[in-house]
């Protein structure tokens, strides 16, 4: 039976009523199933479902995982669109792992969450540099001051939320897909500036400084 859906579209960046185009499910073979209260063998499907946007009319693709557990709650992910943000892996493991779980919680609709483990990517950042003493604000201060990012990535950073204390421990502040959207794109683009764009410019410039004194020596 098709039905509608109340689904966050990213090409909106809001909340819409999905129309179900169509969709179809299968049974989930687990090789050591569980058991639901009553004793009975937990049978669990994934229904696949179509759906469009009603205003860009994008499609928009869901799994839902159903099983046969009364008290359980079905689990919605949607499989497009998603953020396809990936970092290098020369990014140290605990700063991609809270970045991976800002995304998992951005494409669960967990906005909230998303921003507090943009934050906490962004904190991971600060001590992987050696500062870890003071405010988020102050931290991101010291790093510019120390050309660890620049002026642009700076003003960013102050014109969103982010560096405040509101994602964490205000909890009367709720953030929607648009204030996390964009604290996602910042914290992506504090970690491709840091681990990526500026070790390549360092990187260059050794090799050019190697350069020049090869041509000294030579000359």
């Amino acid at each position: 039976m098709k039905k509608d859906k109340i689904l966050t579209c990213l090409t909106c960046k809001a909340f819409v009523n999905a129309e179900e185009i169509n969709n179809y499910t299968i049974e989930i073979h687990d090789e050591y199933p569980l058991a639901t209260t009553n004793g009975e063998m937990l049978i669990t499907f994934n229904k696949y479902s179509f759906f469009k946007c009603p205003k860009c009319f994008k499609p928009l693709v869901t799994c839902t995982e159903y099983d046969n557990e009364p008290s359980s709650e079905d689990k919605l992910t949607i499989l497009y669109p998603t953020s396809n943000k990936t970092i290098s892996s020369e990014v140290p493991t605990y700063i991609k792992k809270a970045f991976d779980e800002a995304i998992l919680c951005f494409n669960s609709n967990a906005f909230t969450a998303s921003v507090i483990m943009c934050r906490k990517t962004v904190e991971g950042i600060c001590k992987e540099r050696g500062i870890e003493k003071n405010t988020l604000q102050k931290k991101l201060e010291i790093m510019k001051e120390e050309g660890i990012i620049d002026q642009n990535l700076y003003d960013w950073a102050n014109i969103l939320r982010l560096a405040g204390n509101d994602a964490a421990h205000d909890l009367d502040v709720v953030f929607d897909i648009a204030d996390a959207q964009d604290i996602v794109d910042f914290t992506y683009a504090i970690i491709d500036y840091i681990f990526t764009y500026r070790k390549k410019f360092e990187s260059f410039k050794k090799r050019r400084q190697k350069q020049e004194n090869e041509e000294k020596i030579k000359g």
